[in-house]
């Protein structure tokens, strides 16, 4: 019956028509005449029109409510085996679920520790209230690889170092990929070393594992084998790394992109957090609610650029080429295109990692995911001097500074832009004053002089947001001709 019952939900007319068939001689066989087995089966015909969703209602309801229960009582452990669960379908070029339940875990102050091949399990595991990230969900260490990782360390203590991991962890099951991405990642971080020695010592620690363990395999042993196990002194070990930097941040946080899927001790755009929040109207985490066709400001880093060419152009000599990149921000990311005419403009500055804020238009026209239309692009340096109006000095009543040594620095500098001043009095009230007569140009050696004058915390810049305007854009992300 359950059978039939799932066969005519899906409306699937020759295995409603077989069940038929063998229900009735199931129910003749079992004591049923042939008009009862048939009006039974009119029966699960109309029972089935409702009641297979309503069974599978109830069943979902019932997990909500055990998922519910173990996410409120048990949160640390509930999310560890969601994380697990996210491993095999893991997509490291975009943002993934397992980096959205990561993300989750942060707002739900659960402590997710980095990869460590000393004390992490393939899968994501709970120690001390924490959350353990999973050596599998590191990028090419799944299945064999962790499990290898996890079985020597277990069978024989945690790892000295990577001379000491290379020679006991079986190539076959570990290869250099593997090792490489685990560095990538800081899994190796423990051991005191910087990730660029470490990446630059794997082949050599490579062979020395790969001639320890042909060596075990054919039966040999070292001379001074029970030597070896003995403790090795603080920093004997270090003498064989070479003594270079570390990776540039910036590199350093783009392996760990790579790997992990996501940026593990930073963030590329942190340092610039203040600037693009001043100058940017969204993020792609707010546009979600932004209409089609509404102009925004967007900033943060260019990444995978792909250029082409128009097939029809409208004018002859027309520019033709055309650009589409993905901007990254701290919140994620969103496709963007800027059309020939806009390219032949500003295209030079879309280069690969490159710190932009764009002023586009947003296009939904291709669904529900929102991309953004370029058309304006600016550097941050250049941000700063565009949208400021003018410079507000703060001064304290009794201050040894006067208004007349700040008239003698600022008439040096006529120009377009305001000049405010704010006089905080001893009673803890504050009265601003825009000058009428004296307009000021924005040059740093102003700025400079003044802050010299009265100290960097008493000179601001008076910066005007930028306002999006709701016009309505001529093209839009689709690819036109």
């Amino acid at each position: 019956a359950y059978t039939c019952i799932k066969a005519i939900s899906k409306k699937k007319e020759s295995l409603i028509a077989k069940n038929r068939d063998l229900f009735l001689d199931g129910a003749v066989e079992n004591g049923l005449d042939r008009k009862q087995a048939e009006a039974f089966w009119e029966m699960i015909i109309k029972f089935a029109g409702y009641g297979f969703n309503k069974s599978h209602s109830t069943a979902y309801a019932l997990i909500a409510y055990q998922t519910a229960y173990l996410k409120a009582h048990y949160p640390v452990e509930f999310m560890a085996a969601l994380l697990s669960g996210d491993i095999p379908g893991r997509n490291f070029t975009k943002k993934d679920a397992l980096v959205e339940h990561i993300e989750d875990c942060e707002r739900m102050k659960i402590n997710v520790v980095p990869p460590d091949v000393n004390h992490c399990d393939v899968d994501f595991s709970v120690a001390g209230g924490e959350i353990l990230f999973g050596l599998a969900a590191v990028k090419g260490c799944g299945g064999g690889a962790s499990e290898a990782i996890v079985r020597e360390r277990t069978a024989r203590g945690p790892f000295k170092d990577l001379f000491d991991f290379c020679e006991r962890v079986e190539t076959s099951a570990c290869n250099r990929t593997a090792i490489e991405t685990l560095i990538k990642a800081g899994a190796f971080d423990a051991f005191g070393a910087r990730r660029s020695q470490l990446s630059a010592v794997l082949d050599k620690a490579l062979q020395s594992g790969a001639k320890k363990q042909a060596d075990l395999k054919a039966g040999q042993k070292s001379l001074f084998g029970d030597l070896e196990d003995e403790p090795v002194a603080p920093g004997a070990k270090d003498a064989s790394l070479p003594d270079i930097p570390e990776w540039e941040e910036r590199e350093r946080l783009g392996y760990e992109k790579e790997v992990l899927g996501y940026y593990l001790s930073s963030h590329p755009l942190a340092q610039y957090e203040r600037q693009l929040s001043t100058f940017c109207s969204h993020t792609t985490g707010s546009v979600k609610g932004v209409k089609d066709r509404e102009e925004v400001y967007l900033g943060g880093m260019v990444a995978s650029i792909k250029h082409a060419h128009v097939k029809k152009v409208r004018e002859p000599g027309a520019p033709t080429r055309y650009v589409m990149f993905d901007l990254e921000d701290m919140e994620g990311a969103i496709r963007c295109i800027q059309w020939p005419t806009e390219f032949a403009v500003s295209g030079s500055l879309i280069q690969a990692d490159a710190i932009l804020v764009l002023r586009g238009v947003l296009d939904r026209r291709g669904g529900d995911e929102a991309n953004l239309v370029v058309n304006e692009v600016f550097q941050l340096a250049d941000l700063e001097q565009k949208f400021t109006t003018g410079i507000r000095i703060v001064l304290d009543e009794g201050h040894q500074v006067g208004l007349r040594e700040i008239h003698e620095v600022v008439r040096g500098y006529p120009g377009d832009r305001a000049l405010h001043l704010v006089m905080r009095l001893a009673d803890g009230r504050q009265v601003e004053v825009r000058s009428n007569r004296i307009r000021i140009d924005l040059q740093d050696e102003l700025i400079e002089r003044l802050r010299e004058l009265l100290g960097h915390g008493n000179v601001h810049m008076i910066i005007e947001r930028p306002k999006p305007s709701k016009e309505t854009p001529q093209r839009t992300f689709q690819r036109r001709g």
